[in-house]
């Protein structure tokens, strides 16, 4: 897709707005306001998060590429984020001009070169804030300030699962496990929660006149067990579909309305989109951009977007959280898990077992081999892109 002037008048504002934790596109359908923003946007159902857990998700979409590569390979690994060799998404808007912000639940989660404020909510705020007068009163703030890029993270879903599962259970409690029906219905009211939010949120853009002329990304970072899995009560155990199988809307007035991209994407693409949008080039000399630009998808097709991740978990049956050592790699139909720890291999067709439930790896299908291949050759780009970078050092 061209976009043709799409500054006659001015830049557009950029605004990310996260809400963490509310994969799932099973709870998603359930929401009634989620399924009538989908007429105003760019609608992508499956989009797939590089890691189940805010850290290694964010990391990615904000550099456009892969843990392995931007350094964030781990719980514990924000910290260890390639600074000196990656230009994030912040970096290149704050260089077009952007006066840029983030109003995230802790510090230390999104990379923060380029940041001209940073604000977060402290540890003894964040279950009395109100999101929506926090979040309003920013963007009533930032209208004087255009164009800018906000980054907002909605966390209120991400905190009701703290006493409601994580203090309550652990990852092999049968209360919990037994319950997937009454657990799913409560995470669907959590979702519908959200959905008010980002309703306060865009009708204020609109208040402020500035809907129009912004450039709206509402998305989640990773999706959460309701019990589908023992051994993950929450996220980051695994990398089951329930956890990295995402979403994301686009909403800007030069996109197209009520349009919904039904390719496998991945977080990863979402900065060489919004870059895309604005006519930004990529600049050399940094760690190579993974992701691609989605507009293409819009009025045509391409080869599909095989999505690599990974994780390793707080708990669960191999717990891992320094280094990752649970792979995937998925096709629109196929999966192929891996556990580096425990050396087991899953395949599953996505197509005909939803709920990944039929284990077909070792039985000869040929797309088992396919796969592997194409994880050995991910992993060597990544060690090659690293090494590359380190003999600059």
């Amino acid at each position: 897709m061209k976009l043709s002037n799409p500054f006659k008048r001015k830049k557009p504002n950029v605004i990310l707005i996260l809400i963490d934790g509310a994969g799932r596109e099973d709870s998603l359908n359930l929401v009634p306001y989620y399924n009538e923003l989908k007429k105003e946007s760019v609608f992508i159902k499956d989009l797939i998060t590089y890691a189940p857990y805010s850290i290694g998700a964010l990391n990615a979409l904000f550099s456009g590429m892969n843990g392995n590569i931007n350094g964030v390979e781990g719980y514990y690994k924000s910290y260890n984020f390639d600074k000196k060799h990656i230009f994030t998404l912040t970096q290149y808007l704050k260089e077009a001009g952007y006066y840029t912000a983030l109003d995230f639940v802790i510090e230390d989660v999104i990379p923060s070169q380029g940041f001209d404020k940073i604000r977060t909510l402290g540890k003894d705020e964040t279950k009395k804030v109100d999101l929506v007068k926090r979040h309003s009163e920013i963007l009533t703030q930032l209208k004087n300030k255009e164009p800018f890029f906000l980054s907002l993270d909605y966390n209120q879903l991400a905190l009701d699962i703290i006493p409601a599962v994580i203090k309550k259970y652990d990852d092999f409690s049968g209360e919990f496990f037994k319950n997937k029906e009454a657990n799913f219905k409560r995470f669907v009211g959590w979702v519908d929660d959200s959905g008010k939010y980002v309703s306060a949120i865009l009708q204020k853009l609109k208040d402020l006149g500035i809907y129009d002329n912004s450039i709206v990304v509402i998305f989640s970072d990773h999706g959460c067990s309701v019990g589908d899995k023992i051994g993950e009560k929450v996220y980051g155990s695994y990398l089951y579909d329930y956890t990295i199988k995402c979403w994301t809307y686009f909403i800007w007035n030069k996109l197209p309305k009520g349009v919904e991209i039904k390719n496998q994407l991945r977080h990863i693409d979402i900065m060489p989109t919004i870059l895309d949008l604005l006519n930004i080039p990529v600049k050399e000399g940094y760690k190579p951009i993974q992701g691609k630009s989605f507009l293409p998808l819009i009025d045509g097709t391409e080869e599909e977007r095989i999505a690599y991740s990974e994780t390793g978990g707080l708990g669960g049956p191999t717990p891992s959280p320094e280094e990752h050592n649970v792979q995937s790699v998925r096709t629109s139909k196929w999966k192929l898990i891996y556990n580096k720890t425990n050396k087991k291999k899953e395949l599953y067709n996505l197509e005909e077992d939803k709920e990944e439930k039929n284990n077909l790896a070792g039985k000869g299908i040929e797309i088992e081999e396919e796969l592997w291949n194409k994880m050995q050759k991910i992993e060597e780009e990544h060690k090659r892109i690293n090494e590359q970078y380190r003999q600059t050092d």
